[in-house]
């Protein structure tokens, strides 16, 4: 669920735990998952908001589907990003032990990419925002092609 909220626009983004050990942790990513049998893309985006960032389904008003998109490494991880924006204020926190942090970053504020640290993988071609997150890799191309596609003026 790539969510949007407020003018200039921020997009929510959750922090994967970095004490569970796995391929994604201490990344910044959308919340998201995997489809639930019997589930729309939409559904499952929106279910995931509510489990990893407390975004309950009713205050999302769906804008659209962006284009598959695809991780860089092996094995490969297909996303379909399901835009969406709120429909009035509301605290994102984790929800689930997945998850150990949750904001919202102003889409202007990342810039273009370059060598940061990660505190997991060392360095990588990303961008470093406030408190050491690192948007990196899948996340930086969705949130690159969602000011391309969703929010050209």
């Amino acid at each position: 669920m790539v969510l949007l909220y407020g003018d200039p626009p921020r997009v929510l983004m959750v922090r994967k735990n970095c004490l569970i050990s796995g391929r994604f942790s201490c990344d910044l990513a959308f919340p998201g998952g995997h489809i639930k049998k019997g589930e729309t893309c939409i559904e499952a985006a929106l279910r995931e908001a509510w489990e990893e960032a407390n975004v309950f389904p009713k205050f999302v008003r769906i804008l659209g589907v962006m284009n598959v998109h695809e991780t860089a490494s092996k094995p490969v991880v297909k996303v379909l990003p399901v835009v969406g924006t709120l429909n009035g204020p509301i605290e994102v926190k984790p929800k689930d032990s997945e998850v150990d942090y949750a904001i919202w970053i102003p889409i202007d504020s990342i810039g273009d990419p370059k060598l940061v640290f990660h505190p997991i993988r060392g360095y990588v071609l990303g961008y470093m925002l406030p408190g050491n997150l690192v948007i990196w890799g899948l996340s930086y191309r969705i949130i690159s092609d969602l000011k391309n596609q969703f929010l050209k003026s």
